[in-house]
């Protein structure tokens, strides 16, 4: 009887490691790393806002990572597709996310997630900053952190996106952005367990990026540890268009070049032109290639979910019954992926030290009508007592247990064939979601390679969950 319960206490002590959540990442130097091994992270993911803007409703109690039936369902398409990363533009921090949340960590996928939303007061206005920078919207953005920080699987806050488009709002916006980290560093340093970090998705609008890096990177005063520099920089980008699209064609070069001796970490919050259809995604090569992965962490391709604009790489049902269809993008997406080194990637490190942070200089701006201040404004006095005492009742997030995996929706091909027993495959030993080659978005192929053996990567996890029943049973059963 010893044996059994010693035995059962090993299952019960392996299960608990299999189902380990992924490991919180930060910043290092210009490199996101796992905060527990180090390890340089790059992310492969996707935009993801089903339903555009009007997919974010809060007069109906709903938003993109409400719904448990809608994240399984796309989480085991992502799984499929080998991200480890989503952008979700526009939440509702008083809604239950933890299902959703636990959803996507159980296989691995991190969140970015914009603080602001396209509603009256949940975000700075361009044309006017200092009319909407109050303390109504602190409350908005802070609760934002309360609702996600506890997920470790909570990656990033972006705290503006595309603010900053053309030569009048660079003249008045920039101190604006730097306030608006400052405040969300400072509410994150005093309110959760963690350091999350919190940067800035810029407009490609060249004659302006390069002077809004340099803004938001620089250290006033020379301090490395200035709380208004952005801990990352990112830009949505759409210059590489067709397949004929090349490193130097696209700019790509440029932008390498631009950012080289970068203090934090840059990537592609936005990208995939989508002006020759179908997508071929030959940019991903490049992206993740060794003339980019020296200075960039990666990219998140625009966009999940097929809207109006032709972005899509799946299509919705538009009925109630949840219903889904993978688009040819999504498998041209899915075979760039598979081409990629992904250990190596994940282990590298880069050819050279991070550069410290330059002090913030009038001569650091290039673009002649960019704000050259860097007088921050100061947190409104009346949302002082938010910074200092935390959201009054905010909801707070947590992780939960994962206990259906099966998808219930209806999920076809991009040939009309029905994809059978899809699942999300929870994820062991604090990984992240990477490419699998063995893995296809063909219903006739997944099936076929679901009977092999064998393997390496995500493939040999599944593996690794039999292997583990396997042996649940034969201890438990040796104990009898």
């Amino acid at each position: 009887m010893v044996n059994f319960w010693l035995a059962q206490a090993a299952v019960l002590a392996l299960l608990s490691a299999i189902a380990s959540a992924v490991q919180p990442v930060k910043v290092k130097g210009s490199d996101f790393v796992n905060s527990v091994t180090g390890a340089r992270l790059q992310i492969i993911g996707v935009a993801y806002q089903p339903g555009g803007e009007s997919g974010y409703s809060p007069g109906s109690r709903k938003d993109p990572l409400s719904d448990a039936a809608v994240c399984l369902r796309d989480a085991a398409l992502m799984q499929r597709l080998g991200i480890n990363a989503i952008r979700v533009y526009n939440l509702d921090p008083s809604l239950d996310h933890d299902l959703c949340a636990s959803i996507f960590n159980s296989v691995g996928i991190y969140m970015l997630l914009d603080v602001n939303s396209p509603l009256g007061g949940e975000s700075i206005n361009r044309g006017d900053p200092g009319s909407s920078y109050h303390a109504g919207y602190l409350n908005r953005i802070f609760s934002m952190v309360e609702a996600f920080k506890n997920y470790p699987n909570t990656l990033a806050f972006f705290g503006g996106n595309e603010v900053i488009n053309d030569d009048p709002s660079a003249k008045v916006i920039p101190p604006y952005l730097r306030a608006v980290q400052r405040d969300l560093k400072q509410y994150i340093a005093k309110h959760a367990d963690r350091p999350i970090p919190v940067g800035y998705s810029a407009a490609d609008v060249r004659e302006l990026l390069a002077s809004t890096w340099a803004y938001l990177q620089c250290a006033i005063d020379g301090k490395q540890d200035d709380e208004t520099r952005a801990d990352f920089f990112a830009l949505n980008t759409y210059s590489w268009c067709g397949s004929d699209a090349t490193f130097q064609t696209s700019g790509y070069d440029a932008l390498v070049a631009q950012f080289s001796n970068t203090s934090i970490p840059v990537f592609f919050s936005e990208y995939g032109c989508n002006k020759v259809l179908p997508r071929t995604f030959n940019e991903v090569q490049a992206i993740y290639g060794p003339q980019m992965t020296p200075v960039l962490s990666g990219g998140l391709v625009y966009e999940y979910a097929m809207e109006a604009n032709k972005y899509g790489l799946v299509k919705l049902g538009g009925g109630s019954d949840g219903s889904a269809e993978l688009l040819e993008d999504y498998d041209n997406l899915q075979g760039q992926y598979a081409k990629l080194d992904i250990k190596a990637l994940q282990t590298a490190d880069k050819t050279g030290e991070a550069s410290s942070a330059p002090s913030c200089e009038k001569s650091l701006i290039t673009a002649p009508n960019f704000n050259t201040s860097f007088d921050v404004p100061p947190t409104p006095s009346d949302a002082q007592s938010l910074l200092d005492d935390g959201v009054p009742d905010a909801n707070k997030g947590k992780l939960v247990p994962v206990k259906d995996t099966k998808v219930s929706q209806q999920v076809k091909d991009s040939k009309g064939a029905v994809l059978a027993d899809l699942a999300i495959k929870p994820l062991p030993e604090d990984q992240s979601n990477a490419p699998d080659p063995s893995v296809t978005s063909s219903a006739t192929a997944a099936a076929a390679s679901a009977t092999k053996t064998g393997g390496t990567g995500r493939g040999a996890v599944v593996g690794t969950w039999s292997v583990v029943s396997m042996a649940v049973v034969g201890a438990l059963t040796a104990c009898l």
